[in-house]
């Protein structure tokens, strides 16, 4: 026969036995995963990691239309379009000239500003497509695009200069004042071309000052010297 204190244990007991063996009502929260895109903070002693950088957006060239270019020019044309980024911008450097040569030559020129007005309008999609390069390339083939349109510039005007009329050994003074003064004209006229081309010049050297590699190879190296030399020149001349 159980006694009665024994009796009063169980009586104490069992609740907290049946507490012993209930589930717990409390769970543990997960993690929560770390957001999207978020930089999570390192751990202490934790070694650092670096950034991926963002890719560089890819070169988008001016597009060319190649039933618009001369028949004389379309071999330079089609490796202007070229997949490789510097076989499209080296062509498209010769390609400028190629074209600003058939734009002009075709032209009846007088040593006016209408000639001015023909040969910008004419030469307007070469002088873009060198701009174009200069935007996009590696600063050697920048010196080689920057000396081509000081070369273009500097070409008008001795074009327009060309067609001044020729004075023979014995003409009269009054007629020497009158050639004089149209070439007087037509200079001021030019004014806007010559100082592109020095622009351009400048550029060149400054280019080559800032990146001495790319200036010391040879066909740069030459772009630099008539930069320089041009220069010095227009200097003197005022």
């Amino acid at each position: 026969m159980r006694t009665p204190s024994f009796l009063l244990s169980l009586t104490l007991f069992a609740p907290l036995a049946v507490a012993d063996r209930a589930p717990s009502s409390t769970r543990a929260t997960p993690p929560t995963p770390p957001a999207a895109g978020k930089a999570q903070p390192r751990a202490p002693g934790a070694p650092a990691v670096a950034a991926t950088p963002p890719a560089p957006p890819p070169v988008r060239l001016a597009p060319i239309d190649l039933a618009t270019v001369p028949e004389a020019c379309q071999s330079l044309a089609k490796q202007a379009v070229a997949p490789t980024l510097q076989v499209a911008l080296s062509a498209r450097v010769s390609l400028a000239s190629c074209l600003a040569e058939h734009a002009v030559s075709p032209l009846e020129l007088c040593d006016c500003g209408d000639s001015v007005a023909a040969i910008d309008k004419a030469v307007a999609p070469a002088i873009a497509l060198l701009d174009d390069v200069v935007d996009n390339a590696d600063p050697a083939t920048q010196m080689i695009a920057e000396h081509t349109e000081g070369e273009l510039y500097a070409g008008f005007s001795l074009r327009l200069l060309a067609t001044l009329p020729k004075l023979a050994s014995e003409a009269a003074e009054a007629e020497q004042s009158l050639r004089d003064l149209r070439k007087q004209t037509l200079e001021a006229q030019l004014t806007p071309w010559r100082e592109a081309a020095m622009t351009a010049f400048q550029h060149v050297v400054e280019l080559s000052k800032d990146h001495p590699a790319a200036a010391a190879l040879p066909v740069v190296a030459a772009a630099v010297r008539d930069s320089e030399q041009r220069l010095a020149a227009d200097v003197a001349a005022r």
